[in-house]
């Protein structure tokens, strides 16, 4: 196997010396740059693995403007960058993930959870950009896999143990945690990856068709079979079948999938031999199946198939250092969706995302952020772009039900509202708006509220 290579970029000696120990001894061939212009020199002739990348040098050690700028020359050659500073920030490092940073770290850093976030991310480099996800709302099925807080990483390691073997597996977790991304995750770094995965939600299967989507039919084999259709076991022939809420499957369809897995064979509807199934299986339910066996409404012989071994998906309160990542990507993915220049993330706005409970999980700081970009006029999403549906779970400002209206409306709106709490106050309100207070006026003249624009500031 070719040994990985990691470029450590820091100003510090004694940094670079303590990475590089700690690396090598970990079997990674190790490259030093002192600055950025050194480390651009080498990118000039060598393609690292990964790149550790301060971001304070001796022109600025605090702001992290030098190692901003050297990441936006470094993410047009696609080699995955983790950031490193001392002087940690969400807003510092959601800029820093905005450019293409894979991940950051804080000095001093832990020596067990660094060593894990390179391997995860250099794997994850190495892996085919094949992803194919179930169509369950855009927003959760789009996001990148995030793993920076410890119980993340706790399960990336076990996934760089599980994946590359064929066992069968069972995801349990919460509706929005992302099961379907963990599936993908697992089947990128399986044996399998080569082919794509597939994808199946078994809560939309209705009856009728249940054994044409897995298994398939030949043409004439029922009143609407016009054509012959490929079975989800058929498409996945030597890669991963994962089936999505499998705890809605009926108690009396349960029994032929339970023979495919226990024989690895199947029949396709009016065909005369059967066929080999050479399928890895990943399930996934938000149910207790457990409950469901003793309440007999599914299979414990079935239930032992699946789960060779039960992975557990924590929600997303249970993980609040992957909240920022998770939404500076959304923020990227939703702006170039309805073409926008991706807005930053406030300090205020960023606060109020960490102190939500997210009872909705991934799926649900997708929408939040899906309608922050969607209401964001500025270069930067403030906490009045931030309308969570259920304000009782947060520990901030109340906030309100978006009404049904355009968005210049919207935006209109909001100005007034704001206008309103703060007593006219136009500073104060462009404060509370995250604009300047020229970018209040042009606004208010835009929407012939003329009446507030003579203020006594």
């Amino acid at each position: 196997m070719t040994q990985q290579s990691i470029l450590i970029v820091d100003d510090n000696d004694d940094i670079r010396f303590a990475l590089s120990l700690l690396l090598s001894q970990a079997g990674y061939r190790v490259i030093e740059a002192d600055s950025p212009a050194q480390c651009l020199q080498l990118l000039s002739r060598l393609t690292p693995s990964l790149i550790l990348l301060d971001m304070n040098f001796s022109r600025d050690t605090t702001s992290g403007n030098e190692g901003l700028e050297l990441l936006g020359d470094i993410t047009p050659k696609h080699i995955p960058v983790m950031l490193m500073t001392a002087w940690a920030n969400i807003e510092l490092a959601v800029k820093g993930l905005q450019l293409g940073a894979k991940d950051f770290i804080e000095k001093p850093w832990r020596k067990e959870k660094l060593l894990s976030q390179i391997s995860t991310h250099i794997a994850a480099a190495n892996q085919t950009e094949t992803t194919q996800y179930p169509t369950q709302g855009e927003s959760a099925d789009t996001m990148q896999w995030v793993a920076t807080s410890p119980v993340m990483q706790q399960l990336e390691q076990l996934l760089q143990q599980l994946a590359p073997t064929d066992a069968n597996l069972l995801i349990l977790g919460e509706n929005g945690t992302g099961k379907s991304q963990l599936a993908n995750r697992i089947h990128q770094l399986s044996l399998r990856h080569a082919q794509p995965l597939t994808s199946l939600n078994m809560g939309a299967l209705t009856e009728t068709l249940f054994e044409s989507e897995l298994f398939g039919h030949h043409k004439g084999a029922f009143t609407d079979a016009k054509q012959d259709r490929t079975g989800a076991f058929s498409r996945a022939h030597n890669s991963t079948l994962f089936m999505d809420e499998i705890g809605t499957l009926p108690l009396h369809l349960q029994p032929k999938l339970l023979q495919v897995l226990e024989t690895g064979e199947f029949m396709p509807l009016g065909a005369n031999k059967s066929e080999q199934a050479n399928v890895r299986l990943i399930a996934a339910t938000n149910q207790d199946l457990n409950a469901a066996i003793s309440a007999g409404q599914f299979r414990q012989d079935l239930y032992y198939r699946l789960n060779t071994f039960v992975i557990t998906l924590p929600a997303l309160r249970e993980r609040s250092d992957d909240i920022i990542p998770l939404a500076s990507h959304f923020i990227t993915h939703f702006a170039t969706k309805y073409n926008k220049t991706p807005p930053k993330l406030s300090q205020s706005a960023s606060r109020l995302l960490l102190e939500h409970n997210w009872p909705g999980n991934v799926r649900e700081l997708g929408h939040v952020i899906e309608r922050a970009v969607l209401i964001c006029a500025h270069e930067q999403i403030d906490i009045a772009h931030i309308l969570i549906d259920n304000p009782a779970s947060t520990n901030t400002q109340a906030q309100h039900p978006v009404p049904d209206l355009t968005l210049a409306a919207l935006e209109k709106q909001r100005i007034i509202d704001v206008l309103t709490e703060h007593n006219e106050h136009i500073s104060a309100s462009a404060k509370a708006l995250g604009i300047s207070r020229n970018a209040l006026y042009r606004r208010l003249e835009k929407y012939q509220l003329d009446r507030y624009i003579d203020d006594n500031e």
